[in-house]
């Protein structure tokens, strides 16, 4: 036969073999026998071109039953000589697939491609399946002459054209595919020999399985002194088999209480089957401020120990502020107050704010680094650690006399809020008049006549040792004094007791009595000093003495 591609089929051959024995095995066959024809008859011979590989097939491994058909008897045609270039297609002995039943436990099921180009590749499948609980299951494949072997799945062993699968055992059942890659070198029939051998046998089992428990524990990272404190635990068994008489035992650690006032709580949680998952919970009251970790063991009789843990911070947040400043001020003035804001409690504080808040007849004057919006001073820090403090400064005045109070306020993110305030009284000015009228004048020698006093406190605060002193001229002499403090006349001068207080508004009135003695103007004085005025207010009224 010619080079030319041409097209052929794989022959895929399957037999078993004992495990004791060796050859193909035809105590089952698959395939239903042919029908008996009978003897063949002398057939016409034509000229045949030799081909320029000679096949290499093993003979059929099981003899059939009857004789093979006969061909047709052919008539006699005259000799020619051969095309060279023509050959008639070949055709393959068995089939592209095949499969073996049941033999020592296993089917055996291979197929191929019906055809492959002379150069390429193609596969040969094969899949055993398991009829029976077996072992010692090898399949073994001889290769021909004319494909040479490229790879195989799962990976062999190959001894020349012999190429062996060891499956080991096998299950009931159970499937292994395997396949194995060739490449056609030769053209023409190409048969692969495969036999398969497996021992049944029968299994006895023991069941080697444990336990295995794992603990988990969650509760709050962050409670307040006084909040409940509630954990879960969490029980599993991740092993094989079950666990017997589990036990969770949860030691109570200082920091928390529990309403049993038991330091010891322990909860059997009984079997535990694999996969299976059981939950304890259990409730406490934070009484200690502090990090405080709470931990649970958990036993069984047939598994290992596990514990497991969870910690809690029982903190609170706290801020303080205070505020202190200028008791007293004179209105006009400036009056200054500090601030300080303090973290008392055991976690940072962030997006501090502090707002002082002016009274609103006051107005500030300056605030240190922060935002003035009117009557309001805002101050902001991003985070102030645990025990650190912080100051401000504000400065306030105001031209209205009182007492105001100014107050500061802080809040945070966390909720923590203070307040502080502190009062400043703002001191008005006093301011004193003086005023004096006399009832008679002019008037003559020896005639009487009278003189009416008042100091007012016309200011916004009170005044203190107010004094009031008249003086006489000689036209005219004090006879009496009175008023609403003692008078005293000596000579020619006058003087009233002190006005411990004036308070702003009030007004003191006094009366002083004289008589002309002289002819002139008499000009009579009064003067009024007080811890506020050093320098004497001086008020005169004239009178003529005829």
């Amino acid at each position: 036969m010619s080079k030319k591609s041409g097209i052929f089929s794989s022959l895929f051959f399957l037999c078993t073999m004992a495990i004791l024995g060796v050859g193909c095995s035809s105590a089952q066959n698959c395939c239903p026998p042919a029908p008996c024809e009978q003897p063949c008859q002398p057939v016409c011979h034509q000229p045949v071109c030799p081909p320029p590989c000679k096949p290499m097939c093993p003979p059929p491994p099981c003899a059939p039953v009857c004789a093979p058909v006969c061909p047709p008897v052919c008539e006699t045609k005259p000799v020619v000589p051969c095309d060279p270039f023509c050959k008639p297609a070949p055709k393959c002995h068995y089939p592209a697939s095949n499969q073996l039943c049941c033999v020592n436990g296993i089917t055996v099921t291979g197929k191929n491609p019906d055809m492959c180009m002379l150069g390429n590749q193609y596969p040969l499948e094969f899949e055993v399946k398991a009829c029976d609980d077996v072992c010692d299951v090898v399949v073994t494949t001889h290769l021909p002459e004319g494909v040479s072997y490229v790879k195989s799945q799962p990976e062999a062993k190959v001894e020349g054209r012999k190429v062996t699968w060891n499956f080991g055992s096998m299950k009931k059942c159970e499937v292994r595919p395997g396949k194995i890659w060739v490449q056609c070198q030769c053209e023409g029939e190409q048969c692969a020999c495969f036999c398969a051998t497996a021992t049944p046998v029968r299994f006895c089992s023991l069941l080697c399985a444990k336990p295995v428990l794992t603990c988990e524990k969650c509760g709050p990272a962050e409670v307040c002194p006084g909040d409940p404190v509630h954990y879960t635990i969490t029980v599993s068994n991740r092993g094989s088999c079950a666990a017997q008489d589990v036990v969770v035992t949860d030691n109570v650690p200082e920091g928390l209480e529990h309403s049993s006032c038991l330091r010891t709580l322990t909860f059997r949680l009984g079997c535990l089957e694999p996969c299976q998952t059981k939950k304890v919970n259990v409730c406490f009251t934070a009484v200690k401020r502090g990090k405080v970790c709470n931990t649970a063991t958990v036993t069984a009789c047939n598994a290992d120990t596990v514990n497991c843990q969870a910690c809690t911070c029982v903190c609170c947040c706290g801020v303080d502020v205070v505020k202190v400043g200028t008791k007293e001020q004179q209105i006009g003035k400036n009056a200054d107050y500090q601030i300080t804001v303090t973290n008392t409690g055991d976690k940072p504080l962030h997006e501090v704010i502090v707002t002082d808040v002016a009274p609103g007849s006051t107005s500030i004057v300056a605030a240190n680094g922060a935002t003035i919006n009117g009557n309001q001073a805002v101050w902001k820090l991003k985070e102030l650690p645990v025990g650190e403090k912080t100051s401000f400064t504000v400065t306030l005045t105001t031209c209205t006399p009182g007492c105001f109070t100014n107050r500061v306020g802080v809040a945070t993110c966390e909720g923590c809020t203070a307040c502080a305030d502190f009062t400043t009284r703002w001191k008005g000015r006093p301011s004193l008049n003086v005023c004096i009228a006399e009832t008679d004048s002019p008037i003559c020698i020896g005639q009487p006549t009278s003189y009416n006093i008042t100091v007012t406190n016309q200011g916004s605060e009170q005044d203190s040792n107010v004094v009031t002193t008249v003086r006489f001229p000689k036209e005219v002499v004090p006879v009496a004094a009175s008023g609403d403090s003692a008078g005293n006349v000596a000579g020619q001068v006058v003087t009233f007791a002190p006005i411990e207080v004036l308070n702003a508004r009030q007004v003191v009135r006094y009366r002083v009595d004289g008589r002309a003695k002289e002819s002139g103007d008499a000009r009579v004085s009064v003067e009024v000093t007080s811890d506020s005025v050093k320098t004497p207010i001086v008020q005169q009224d004239s009178t003529i003495v005829n």
